[in-house]
């Protein structure tokens, strides 16, 4: 039972990802929706290009768009 307990809390951890979106020249995009798929959860990137999200699934797909 413990065994079983301790396999469903490495699943269902939460991680951080964070990085930089660039332009097909490697600029930094500026204001670009970075969004966890099929959720609400999202964040913008900063005047660097860089974005972070925190406390997301670990097993997760991301969705770009400009705003």
């Amino acid at each position: 039972m413990l065994l079983w307990t301790f396999s469903l809390c490495a699943f269902t951890q939460n991680v951080t990802i964070g990085g930089t979106v660039p332009d097909v020249n490697g600029e930094p995009l500026i204001g670009v929706t970075v969004k966890v798929q099929g959720t609400t959860i999202g964040t913008i990137t900063d005047a660097d290009g860089i974005f972070n999200l925190i406390n997301i699934p670990s097993i997760t797909r991301l969705d770009y768009s400009l705003t």
